[in-house]
């Protein structure tokens, strides 16, 4: 037995497996009862809900009709007619025809509208002129409206038309004259099977349907169809069924159909009609198991899963020295690429500092990939992933031997080189970026990339390096690594002292631009984007701008990236929408706003909503706001950044491209790009003066926008 572990140890694991194991079992009955209950009461809540839904909108749709018939009684009751010759002259008119097919054309489930005389014979019918030679009085509508003292309405069962040979409900209302005696009837025909139509297009499940029963039990229409026979007879099962109070339930095989069913009815407001929707136990059992079974299952792996930790569980203790050390391991290299990680990288900084008089130098390389965010967004996080393993393997490869690679997470790795100088450490360098360029094949996807690489040397040349640590290393190398991409893609920068300042100078700007934020320093200014064709302003661009305390007014440039930076763009962006909005509502309908989109805000969530939000508080129209996304923005974003402007435009939003004509990238994907207008570089407008070349360059880049859906907009002409 193990050292220090108790005799009886294996004996309480045991109990208290199987207390567990009772819980368990107790709490998976439990549950799984509960969860029939609540599947079941879905369902009948799912039936109920359509039961109500399909009651109201037949309700809604038999009145439709009833007020044409309505309309038609009215007009025999005004004309004071008391003989069928009345009746002929009044209502057998082809203008009364006419009358009759134009109501039925806003009510398509209606396929005619016929005038009846007392005797059965059509006075006038909406389908035909002349009107045919038809007799009705053999119907059941018309033998049941002609009694004296008969029903006001009658609803038919589903009978053949005998002009179409289509089967037809007839919702038939009687008229008579002003002593009361029966006159005839108006009659309003629906085919069968719009409502099979109508009722087959929603998603009842396998075994769910919909029937639609007269009170005293004719089925009339259903989908699919519940009678063996068809609509038609009185249905012995539905009367019982129909006459209960109980709205909902559980209806016996026979009753429907041959199976036991689940249903919910709901009578009409109007008419003697009752919707039934039911779904066989059978199919809600089905339901109830597809719920159950998974949590039977998840008790029963927790019951062998506490059967085996009884087994393990001792030599789980055995083999504690072994995990501890795998875990150690774990959390110093990274999982993805198995290279040493962070932690792991600032150990052997540390350890190669403190001997840092046998290898006199060190260089500390920190590498972030171009283009990673792209390759992630177009072909999936699975290709991303094999990316880096394949940059980590090209870079193992490419590095001197006993380098250190580490990667520090996302898509930035490191690299520790001991005992080299400066040129050798950019040597280095510039082999890995060599390296990087080189295009990686990943199945069938050929993936180019780059990278920037940012260095640190210890020790400088300054006496502050003699109190260097690993953190201060690494902080250096960040800085380079930031000015490398700053200054382009495909860079490498050795750490200067300039760059410590530099991001002191960041930092200050970015504590008051968070105070300028606070105080509301921010404001706006409006620069006329003018028609070229009428000299008319067609619209004005929103230009941000901060009131310094001690600056004075300060441009975008010297701000917004430190602003994107500390992502204060996310609301000083949202906060320039809402105002620009409310400044464009007090301007003639006919001129819209211009306002930028940063890449941030086109990366973050919710930008189609904050625009929505922006448009619904100022209430200006969707077509008066224009957006405004950088060329090299959507050439870098990729589809993600596609699918937001897609979403934008969607909602009526119109989308500049601006900067346009300064990349070859632009002009081989501008059909595809999701804009509505272009704008022209001002760069281009600001070399007309000076360049030959540029007038031409305009003009056809003006051609080119005027030939597309893209109409162009020309920056910087006031300097012209």
């Amino acid at each position: 037995m193990p050292h220090g572990i108790a005799p009886n140890d294996g004996h309480w694991v045991k109990l208290v497996g199987a207390l567990i194991i009772c819980m368990v079992v107790a709490a998976a009955i439990t549950l799984a009862f509960r969860t029939s209950e609540s599947v079941t009461g879905d369902r009948l809540r799912e039936m109920e809900n359509l039961a109500l839904s399909l009651s109201e909108q037949t309700d809604r749709a038999l009145k439709s009709l009833e007020l044409v018939q309505r309309a038609v009684i009215e007009n025999v009751s005004e004309q004071n007619i008391t003989s069928q010759g009345e009746l002929a002259d009044a209502m057998g008119t082809m203008a009364v025809h006419r009358i009759l097919r134009d109501r039925i054309e806003e009510l398509p489930y209606v396929d005619a509208i016929t005038i009846i005389s007392e005797t059965g014979k059509l006075m006038n019918f909406s389908r035909y002129w002349p009107i045919p030679v038809v007799n009705v009085s053999d119907r059941d509508y018309f033998k049941a409206l002609s009694k004296p003292g008969g029903a006001e309405i009658f609803i038919s069962i589903p009978v053949p038309n005998r002009g179409t040979g289509t089967m037809t409900i007839y919702l038939a209302r009687r008229f008579t004259a002003p002593d009361g005696r029966f006159l005839g009837l108006v009659l309003g025909a629906m085919e069968q099977s719009y409502f099979e139509t109508f009722f087959s297009a929603i998603d009842l499940g396998r075994d769910g349907a919909i029937a639609l029963f007269r009170d005293d039990g004719a089925y009339l229409v259903g989908f699919p169809n519940l009678g063996p026979t068809g609509p038609g007879p009185i249905s012995a099962g539905a009367v019982p069924l129909l006459g209960q109070p109980m709205r909902e339930g559980e209806a016996a095989p026979g009753l429907l159909d041959d199976k036991s069913r689940l249903y919910s009815m709901r009578k009409l407001g109007s008419y003697p009609l009752t919707i039934v929707v039911s779904d066989s136990t059978q199919a809600v059992q089905a339901r109830v198991l597809r719920q159950v079974i998974p949590i039977l299952v998840f008790a029963g792996l927790i019951c062998l899963a506490a059967l085996a930790s009884i087994i393990l569980v001792q030599r789980h203790l055995l083999t504690q020295r072994r995990f501890a050390e795998a875990a150690r391991h774990a959390a110093r290299h990274d999982s993805l690429t198995g290279l040493p990680n962070r932690l792991n990288l600032m150990e052997h900084l540390r350890a190669a500092l403190e001997r840092k008089d046998e290898e006199p130098r060190l260089a500390l390389l920190l590498l972030d990939l171009d283009y990673f965010k792209t390759v992630n967004d177009a072909l999936g996080h699975v290709i991303g992933d094999r990316l880096l393993k394949a940059v980590a393997a090209r870079v193992r490869e490419t590095v001197p031997p006993g380098a250190i690679v580490a990667r520090l997470g996302g898509d930035e790795f490191a690299i520790l080189l001991r005992g080299v100088e400066e040129t050798e450490a950019m040597d280095a360098a510039r082999r890995l970026i060599a390296a990087i360029k080189t295009p990686f094949q990943l199945d069938h996807n050929r993936i180019v990339t780059g990278g920037s690489l940012g260095i640190s040397i210890a020790p400088g040349d300054e006496a502050v390096d003699g109190a260097m640590t690993e953190g201060t290393l690494l902080q250096q190398a960040d800085l380079a690594l930031y000015r490398a991409k700053a200054e382009g893609r495909g860079q490498v920068r050795v750490f200067q002292r300039d760059m410590e300042r530099a991001a002191l100078m960041r930092r200050d700007l970015e504590l008051d631009l968070d105070t300028a934020w606070q105080e509301r320093q921010f404001f706006l200014v409006y620069q006329p984007v003018c028609d070229t064709q009428t000299g008319r302003i067609a619209g004005f661009e929103a230009l941000l701008r901060w009131r310094h305390p001690t600056r004075g007014i300060v441009t975008p440039a010297s701000f917004v990236p430190a602003a994107e930076s500390m992502g204060l763009i996310l609301p000083l962006g949202a906060w320039m929408l809402e105002e620009a909005c409310l400044a464009a509502m007090s301007w003639p309908g006919d001129i819209f706003v211009s306002v930028d989109l940063s890449p941030v805000q086109l990366r973050a969530e919710g930008l189609e909503a904050q625009v929505g939000a922006a448009l619904a508080g100022s209430g200006l129209p969707a077509r008066r706001l224009q957006l405004e996304v950088p060329e090299r923005t959507l050439l870098e974003e990729g589809p993600a950044a596609l699918g937001v402007l897609e979403g934008l435009r969607a909602q009526g939003v119109l989308v500049a491209l601006d900067g346009f004509g300064m990349s070859y990238g632009a002009f081989a994907r501008l059909l595809s790009l999701p804009v509505d207008r272009i704008k022209i570089a001002p760069e281009l407008t600001r070399e007309l003066q000076t360049d030959s070349r540029a007038l031409p360059m305009l003009r056809a880049l003006l051609s080119l926008g005027s030939s597309l859906p893209a109409a162009p907009i020309v920056e910087g002409v006031q300097h012209v």
